[in-house]
């Protein structure tokens, strides 16, 4: 049917329409250097292999399927050259998904999980075990419309607070935003070294706008990318000692060793545990485990640099400043461009890490301005609460949309002048898309 839609365009065109008439055209553009065309899905899954990912676990579910099923036409053991490659596991549900990779993790490998907002439901118990024991698990998290199946075949920032309390309990965890396919790559391999570094799980968090776009970028630099895998202790180093895999430690990071390795015993289990893994519910115990696990947080927004953290975009000293996260990245920055254009000063903040959020730098940055503007794919403004709820600064202008296609350039160009030419209330929903 496609074909025959094409064939009789070209013919009507050729037919009816004179070339000569037709007054635009697209001049070709010098390039430079090599070029990769991408989706955010092949960003992602590219960058997980960098990053020294061996193994993906899955359960089919729109729009996070796709990554994995890229991996799987890439899948070995060992490629020609010699070079470890990844393994691809296509499990039962997703509960097998999420407890296959937190094993693999412990057994050595960096491992991965891949879901959307359904399947991440399920692995809510598995998330809450990885981090009872202080599992580095990575969990690739692709947004679509929700509740409940809702849009599978849509886009949202809905689940931004879910990510950052799933699971019973309190335990620590690292939510990482990207907000292009480019970060989508180099994120997908950092958070290997979040997660191993710090030992606790780390949620890449995504959403369908970018999972599916296609971008064309000019090659990426691949040897940006390093590996740091932690706190490792070796068979020998352990040798005549005795090995506790949860000791309390000054930064709450205990020496890891991989299942198996000799001079290494080690317990897991869902209980409240000792140093040693054996399950012990004394309360001097209880509040040290908790606060052991908890004060990593505190190391995560200590050492982790600012650049991966937060972006800014645009005039620092405006009294105007923008606040988002996630897909809305390029629309915003296409409006702030326009803007500026036409004399308006403005400034953007992306948020990338929003747990632990930086809170102290986000404060700095916020405090006394006069428009603070909230931009975001939900209905709550989940940001915006999450930022005034750490700063005690709440933005005054929320622009949201919540009906499952991407926010283009066009309406958020225009919410963002009636807000500065005092046009707007202070709330606006952005409508366009079919």
């Amino acid at each position: 049917m496609n074909i025959t839609a094409v064939d009789y365009a070209y013919d009507y065109a050729e037919r009816n329409l004179n070339p000569n008439s037709y007054k635009h055209k697209l001049e070709k553009l010098p390039v430079n250097e090599p070029r990769i065309f991408l989706t955010g899905n092949q960003a992602v899954a590219m960058g997980k292999v960098l990053g020294g990912c061996r193994i993906q676990t899955y359960y089919p579910i729109t729009p996070a399927a796709d990554e994995s099923e890229y991996l799987e036409s890439h899948e070995l053991l060992k490629t020609k050259k010699g070079e470890e490659a990844i393994v691809v596991l296509q499990t039962e549900d997703e509960i097998a998904a999420v407890n296959s990779a937190s094993g693999a993790c412990l057994a050595g490998a960096r491992a991965a999980t891949s879901t959307s907002g359904p399947g991440f439901s399920l692995m809510a118990e598995g998330l809450g075990w990885a981090g009872n024991n202080e599992v580095p698990l990575v969990i690739t998290y692709y947004q679509r419309g929700g509740p409940a199946t809702g849009q599978p075949t849509r886009n949202s920032q809905q689940d931004l607070r879910f990510a950052m309390h799933a699971a019973h309990g309190e335990f620590a965890r690292i939510i990482l935003a990207s907000g292009d396919i480019k970060e989508c790559f180099y994120d997908a391999a950092e958070v290997f070294n979040l997660a191993e570094k710090y030992q606790m799980p780390v949620i890449h968090l995504l959403d369908k706008g970018m999972a599916n776009c296609s971008q064309t970028y000019p090659n990426f630099n691949y040897t940006n990318v390093k590996i740091n895998r932690g706190q490792l202790v070796t068979e020998k180093e352990l040798e005549g000692k005795e090995y506790r895999r949860f000791r309390f430690t000054e930064t709450g990071i205990s020496p890891r060793a991989f299942l198996g390795t000799k001079n290494a015993v080690q317990w897991y289990s869902g209980d409240e545990h000792n140093e040693w893994g054996n399950i012990n519910e004394e309360p001097i115990i209880r509040r040290a485990m908790m606060e052991k696990r908890m004060k990593k947080l505190d190391l995560v927004d200590k050492e982790v640099p600012l650049e991966l953290k937060v972006n800014f975009f645009g005039d620092k000293d405006s009294e105007n400043i923008v606040v988002s996260w996630g897909s809305p990245k390029g629309a915003i920055i296409e409006s702030l461009n326009q803007l500026k254009d036409e004399g308006f000063s403005l400034g953007y903040v992306q948020v990338r890490m929003i747990h632990p959020l930086p809170s102290a730098h986000l404060q700095q940055i916020l405090q006394g301005k006069k428009r603070i503007i909230d931009i975001e794919e939900n209905i709550t403004a989940q940001l915006g609460g999450i930022i005034t709820q750490y700063t005690a600064i709440k933005p005054n202008y929320y622009i949201l949309k919540y009906t499952g296609r991407p926010m283009m350039t066009t309406e958020v160009y225009q919410a963002i002048k009636n807000v500065l030419t005092d046009k707007a209330a202070e709330r606006q929903v952005l409508m366009l898309g079919a």
